[in-house]
């Protein structure tokens, strides 16, 4: 999903939570594999360095018990409720079978 958004570049206000290159359209969380351990620091990165009007993007892993991922939380704080897209697949990571959320959503709750 998100490498169909990266660009050759990296403009003036793109903004990747894991440091991959996106351009000034998207506010990009990385991969759950990517951002384990940094999807906590999201929403403070997602207030600091996106925007209205971007899209956010990013997977996370389900939490057993299958309540929301982190990035399907992120994604309900940030964007409205109707521009949210949520995927779950089932993905290895280190050899374990787990259940991953991939959200994609338009940022439009950011204060000015």
């Amino acid at each position: 999903m998100a490498s169909l958004l990266i660009g050759a570049t990296e403009p003036t206000g793109a903004a990747s939570l894991v440091g991959g290159q996106t351009d000034d359209s998207v506010c990009d969380l990385g991969s759950a594999s990517q951002n384990a351990r940094k999807i906590y620091e999201a929403g403070d990165f997602i207030r600091a360095q996106c925007k209205n009007g971007q899209v956010l993007v990013g997977s996370s892993i389900v939490p057993a018990g299958g309540f929301d991922s982190e990035v399907v939380r992120l994604a309900r704080t940030f964007c409205r409720m109707a521009d949210i897209q949520i995927r779950r697949t089932q993905g290895n990571m280190a050899g374990l079978v787990m259940e991953i959320d991939e959200v994609r959503c338009i940022i439009g709750k950011l204060s000015k």
